[in-house]
């Protein structure tokens, strides 16, 4: 009998398994939760839905000094993770969270989020740290590399958490404003190669990038160490069918987290379907980003339902 681990393991490696992976998250607004609480939000998720994976969302911001929360003068980022070595107080708390999670379900894979190490950054001090570091590209290496450093260190201890993989969010590819207008040459300076050292820190491990926003360029991630790409396959490149072919990802994809919201099961159920044929069943199915907190749990139940349907 194929475990649930087994199956999503064997998915993420382009495996054909019993049946697609599946599983979906959102966002508990868990930052000022304690990791009790935010575990056990993740467990009921799990169990009510009976999904395959847990991908551990990451509420807790970046442990910034005291009083600091908005960058106002270019000195103030040495005060950023001055030692990556130190431990921060918001990894801890997620390393609590997964854990208990796993001790609580042993047969489930686990999935940790990993913020991107320039979004780690934006989640804490806000979009305008962008402007920072484009008037002083030192000083943007500077910062970004000592967070990178932390991030890179916290995902090596992974494995001895018992955790799966890892689903690193990529913003800075696209052509929203989830990207902050960022050029190119500034996502090949100040994103890729911090994010590629993280994904090196935790290789061994299913390693998922996801490539946020509306027409992002899948391009730029060609030199990423990725086993799967997770991304809003409507609203951007590549097609389901070009993942796989062109890049050599296993696709996660299966529901439109945006329109998905007032849909009804049938046409979730068709959406997913849709997604199983353009990969010929090689895939982990999955909302293609966050679900909305308020989303139908019908609509929800219908997207695990789906791979339990056969393809015609």
């Amino acid at each position: 009998m194929t475990t649930k681990r087994e199956r999503f393991l064997k998915a993420a490696h382009g495996e054909q398994t019993d049946r697609p992976t599946v599983g979906a998250w959102i966002h508990f607004g868990s930052s000022f939760w304690t990791p009790e609480q935010v575990a056990e939000a993740h467990l009921r998720y799990y169990r009510h839905y009976d999904w395959d994976f847990i991908k551990v969302m990451d509420d807790f911001r970046l442990q910034l000094p005291a009083g600091l929360t908005e960058i106002t003068n270019p000195a103030q980022f040495d005060e950023v993770v001055p030692d990556p070595q130190q431990s921060l107080d918001n990894l801890a708390k997620q390393a609590e969270v997964l854990k208990i999670i796993r001790a609580e379900a042993p047969d489930a894979a686990i999935i940790d989020t990993v913020f991107s190490p320039t979004q780690t950054i934006v989640r804490a001090l806000g979009e305008t740290v962008i402007d920072f570091f484009a008037a002083d590209p030192a000083l943007a290496h500077r910062t970004i590399g000592r967070v990178a450093d932390a991030l890179a260190h916290y995902v090596a201890g992974l494995r001895d958490l018992d955790v799966d993989g890892v689903f690193l969010a990529i913003n800075g590819a696209s052509t929203d404003p989830t990207s902050f207008g960022l050029s190119k040459q500034q996502f090949l300076d100040w994103i890729a190669p911090y994010d590629i050292q993280v994904l090196n820190a935790v290789e061994g491990l299913v390693r998922i990038g996801h490539l946020h926003g509306d027409g992002a360029d899948p391009d730029l991630l060609t030199d990423y160490p990725l086993e799967v790409l997770s991304w809003s396959d409507k609203a951007s490149a590549p097609t389901i069918a070009d993942a796989a072919t062109d890049y050599g990802w296993v696709p996660m994809v299966g529901l439109d987290e945006i329109h998905s919201l007032y849909w009804t099961p049938s046409t979730a159920r068709e959406e997913v379907l849709a997604a199983r044929r353009a990969a010929d069943d090689k895939l982990i199915v999955a909302p293609n980003c966050t679900l909305h907190s308020d989303g139908s749990p019908s609509v929800v139940r219908a997207l695990r339902e789906a791979v339990e349907l056969p393809l015609s």
